[in-house]
């Protein structure tokens, strides 16, 4: 007879664990969302102008390949 009560209780139990990690988990990931909406970021540099290197162009302020024609770059 006991084995017949220990199975709802053990589920029951596994259902309440389960819910208690669920909502740390979505705690978790809104704490995470606030902190990153308040991050600053700098919206004129890109990811792509600091991978791709390049030449400063003065005249957008941005780096770039030097084919601006109307860009104003360093002498060599």
């Amino acid at each position: 007879m006991t084995a017949t009560a220990e199975k709802p209780r053990t589920r029951r139990v596994l259902l309440a664990a389960f819910a208690v990690i669920a909502a740390i988990g979505h705690f978790l990931r809104d704490v995470l969302g606030f902190f990153a909406e308040g991050a600053d970021t700098d919206a004129e540099r890109t990811s792509s102008d600091t991978v791709r290197g390049g030449v400063m162009n003065y005249r957008t302020g941005k780096l770039d390949d030097g084919t601006d024609a109307a860009g104003w770059y360093e002498k060599n």
